[in-house]
């Protein structure tokens, strides 16, 4: 069928999170790189009452360039 502009059924659960607030989670850890998901994901219960698994959060992270590593502790070139 030609010339159907309609969005068609798609198999599978629709995202929970829009590309609008990955965007948003992205911002905050850029903001301030040593908040946890867990933390993360009851802020956006909180601001937008869609209730998100930690694992969801970490996975937006993962698509975004982050990772759950924790950053090396360097010493200092010169002493204080």
């Amino acid at each position: 069928m030609r010339g159907n502009v309609l969005n068609k059924s798609r198999c599978g659960r629709p995202h929970k999170l829009s590309d609008r607030d990955a965007r948003a989670i992205v911002r905050k850890v850029k903001k301030n790189p040593k908040i946890s998901a867990p933390k993360l994901a009851d802020q956006i219960a909180t601001a937008s009452g869609k209730k998100v698994h930690p694992e969801t959060v970490r996975r937006i992270l993962r698509s975004g360039g982050y990772n759950g590593r924790v950053s090396r502790k360097k010493p200092f070139i010169s002493h204080l």
